[in-house]
């Protein structure tokens, strides 16, 4: 059947859409790559793209149904209250560059783990979720050479997107000076 020799490729992409979301969280978990906010407002749908992918992935094996529900939810709030909700707020001002501007933060930046406990772990749920859907399709579906081609997709998918120069994505220490000039204020004050 054509349908289940399907499978495999589609869990091999599954595959490598969970691995460049788990690359991208922990990027911006680490601060190793971020955006400047007005540009990470632009991308609400990215809420959109990230949750299907773990539904699909679902769809696919069957597995973690309860992680990808609190998954689902998490992410759908996101995507409605953007911008107008305190929490969505605070998530955007968080994960973007103008958090290290210079005067920007107040004095928050000097641990910005703590100083948002919550959208800390938030994001690592999600990274953990896309790490799970990862893990089933792996066991389900695919071989050594499977994940690895899925691993090489996204790493090149990865560098497509995350470090072209064309786009904002920087590291806080590292901005050029256009990315610079694109920093704003933050949302909400963090006195």
């Amino acid at each position: 059947m054509v349908q289940l020799q399907l499978l495999p490729v589609g869990a091999l992409l599954m595959f490598a859409i969970e691995f460049y979301h788990t690359l991208a969280h922990f990027m911006i978990l680490s601060g190793m790559r971020m955006l400047p906010r007005k540009d990470l407002i632009r991308i609400r749908y990215y809420f959109l793209v990230d949750t299907l992918s773990v539904i699909a992935s679902t769809c696919l094996t069957g597995r973690f149904i309860w992680l990808t529900c609190l998954q689902v939810i998490q992410h759908l709030f996101y995507f409605f209250t953007w911008e107008q909700s305190y929490m969505a707020k605070r998530i955007v001002d968080w994960s973007s560059l103008d958090w290290f501007k210079p005067g920007g933060n107040k004095g928050a930046k000097e641990s910005r783990v703590l100083s948002q406990m919550d959208s800390f772990l938030g994001t690592l749920f999600d990274m953990v979720v896309h790490m799970c859907m990862m893990y089933a399709l792996a066991s389900e579906y695919l071989n050594v050479t499977g994940v690895l081609v899925a691993v090489l997709i996204a790493q090149a998918a990865l560098y497509v997107v995350v470090f072209n120069p064309k786009f904002a994505w920087s590291h806080p220490n590292s901005m050029p000076a256009w990315v610079q000039r694109r920093l704003g204020t933050l949302a909400l004050q963090y006195d």
